[in-house]
């Protein structure tokens, strides 16, 4: 009898399946990879089964490529959360240590160039991790800024943390603030730690509550208004 190989049902190949960022956000990512984790081969030989074999993923997620299982990826979703978002998470906890040399700054700014207290001036952290004065000032009022900036050593290490964090925890994380494509090289464009630290100041009832400084609330709006304004999404 001849045999038409063509016909024949072809073997599995054990190979890495691309996942294209969806379009759609999280909801549609978690879909795809439910589909996948689904795909699970099973190598049997009469009369039971010997082994299970599950297909390991390549997945292409936005900025990044990682060969991982939808376990391994759940778990470092969940703890990227944590860590962006939640009052305990290394970001929030940065911004709040932030605000006590910061305030002592201002104390400081007020007493010698009162005058900068009117003007619309920021805070961003550059490359080599100094602090920059940003905004409608004159060259002598920025110099003053920076020096004073730079001159906190607390608030220079609370920023930098800031960075290091938030860098670390958005590559994993493509349903919030992982959206927008923020990175080493753009970083000092994105945020205004001056306005990110008065929007988020907590007022007396959420003190009392919480027994925080900042609302990680507000912080959450404004980090995500300020991605929104200054950082190209994907």
């Amino acid at each position: 009898m001849k045999v038409i190989s063509e016909n024949l049902p072809q073997p599995l190949n054990n190979q890495n399946v691309t996942l294209e960022s969806p379009k759609d956000g999280g909801a549609l990512l978690n879909t795809d990879l439910k589909k996948l984790a689904d795909d699970i081969y099973h190598k049997s030989e009469p009369p039971e089964l010997e082994q299970t074999y599950s297909k390991p993923l390549t997945m292409t997620v936005s900025k990044i490529d990682m060969t991982k299982t939808v376990d391994d990826f759940m778990y470092e979703l969940g703890i990227a959360t944590g860590e962006l978002y939640m009052p305990g998470g290394s970001v929030p906890k940065a911004v709040e240590k932030m605000l006590s040399p910061y305030d002592a700054l201002l104390s400081d700014i007020k007493n010698q160039a009162p005058s900068l207290a009117y003007k619309n001036w920021g805070i961003s952290i550059n490359q080599s991790g100094a602090l920059e004065a940003t905004g409608t000032i004159t060259d002598f009022e920025k110099e003053f800024l920076e020096e004073k900036l730079n001159d906190s050593e607390e608030l220079v290490s609370t920023i930098a943390d800031f960075k290091s964090n938030f860098l670390k925890y958005i590559v994993p994380e493509n349903r919030g603030y992982g959206r927008y494509d923020v990175t080493a090289d753009n970083f000092s464009d994105v945020f205004d730690f001056k306005e990110m630290l008065e929007s988020s100041r907590s007022n007396n009832d959420f003190k009392k509550i919480w027994e925080y400084e900042t609302n990680w609330l507000k912080l959450n709006d404004n980090i995500l208004s300020q991605l929104k304004r200054n950082a190209p999404s994907y």
